[in-house]
């Protein structure tokens, strides 16, 4: 990953999404599954994780991925699936941090390092905050990610060779939360968790504009914040 300050060649946005291309299809399809009514699982439930960058946006997506059971424990579905989406960012960072303190990833600029370890950090408070969620309810925290969906990023970030294949394996699953909490925030009924998740939503979609700032592109690049790779 360079820094547009930097004399080293920049991504295109045709770059980024022939890097996500791979990656995206099978997590779309990992994470969309079905598409009946109820489409969601136990509070193991985790990663909601596809990749890809998002198509570009001229009118507002106000669709819904996915519908309340019907059984009152949507919110706590919900919490269950972000926490496991904050478990896999929480330690895809953690990962790209060792890769570069180890010289997996070359030379890696502070400024990188230091976003890298800041988002970490929030990602681990948005985890706590969801498990606190989940906890207050008597059910048990999430500490583990999707186990469908988390080889699929081992292996996307098993082909990781330098900080600009980090940035956009971190890109991915930016946006992908993003989505994920603006979804939610049709399918959630508690006001708390509504504001929850839309207090997350807007950090995710800051990490997302850093993301692509330092990678070249447009920091903004959609009129609508969309759902289109909400997790299901």
């Amino acid at each position: 990953m360079n820094e547009p300050t930097t004399t080293s060649p920049m991504l295109t946005r045709r770059h980024i999404l022939a890097g996500a291309a791979a990656i995206g299809a099978g997590l779309v399809a990992a994470a969309c599954g079905s598409d009946s009514a109820d489409t969601k699982t136990s509070t193991t439930i985790g990663t909601g994780t596809t990749a890809g960058t998002p198509p570009a946006a001229t009118t507002m997506d106000t669709t819904t991925k996915t519908t309340a059971a019907g059984d009152g424990s949507i919110d706590l579905k919900v919490a269950g699936l972000a926490a496991g989406l904050e478990v896999l960012a929480v330690g895809t960072y953690k990962a790209a941090l060792d890769a570069a303190g180890t010289g997996g990833l070359g030379e890696v600029p502070p400024a990188v390092a230091e976003f890298v370890t800041t988002a970490m950090g929030q990602h681990q408070a948005q985890l706590d905050a969801w498990n606190k969620v989940l906890t207050g309810a008597g059910m048990k925290a999430v500490t583990e990610p999707n186990a469908t969906l988390k080889p699929t990023v081992d292996a996307a970030f098993a082909k990781v060779t330098d900080v600009t294949g980090a940035a956009k394996l971190a890109l991915m699953l930016e946006q992908i939360a993003a989505s994920t909490y603006l979804n939610a925030q049709n399918v959630l009924t508690d006001k708390d968790a509504i504001m929850l998740a839309g207090s997350i939503q807007i950090i995710d979609a800051q990490h997302a504009a850093i993301l692509l700032y330092v990678l070249g592109e447009y920091p903004v690049p959609d009129v609508f914040a969309k759902t289109d790779l909400a997790a299901a």
